[in-house]
Order: C-alpha cells, then structure tokens, then sequence
C-alpha cells in the first residue's frame, strides 16, 4: 500500500512539476524574473519531473492484479 501511496504521489509532484515549469517559463517571457533565474529555475522543475516520473510511471506498483491479491 506504502508503494502505491508514493506512486500516487510523485504523480502529483511530476504534475506540480510541469506547470512550474510553465509558470516559470511565463514569468521569464513576461519579463518577471531575469533570463538566468528563468534558465536555472526551467532546469530544476524539469529534473524534478524527470525524476519523478520514473516512479510514478513504475508498473510494479499501479498493476491491477496486485492490488487485488493484496487482499
């Protein structure tokens, strides 16, 4: 159950992820933030959802069948 939950969840962080890395984008067209904050801050959200992805895309945990033969 513990896996599943962490699944779930880095789910949600690759999502929080991708639409930081688009606000983050925004914010440096706009001019908000300066071209070399954007840069770094487009580099670490986009690491953040590769890294999260991985996990959350695991077959292991989301499989059908072991949710049903852990009862």
């Amino acid at each position: 159950m513990l896996n599943r939950v962490v699944s779930v969840c880095s789910f949600f962080m690759v999502i929080l992820s991708v639409v930081a890395f688009g606000l983050g984008a925004w914010w440096t067209l706009i001019g908000r933030i300066s071209e070399g904050d954007g840069v770094f801050m487009l580099f670490g959200w986009c690491v953040s959802a590769i890294v999260f992805s991985y996990r959350a895309i695991d077959p292991a945990y989301l499989d059908a069948v072991s949710i049903i033969k852990s009862r």
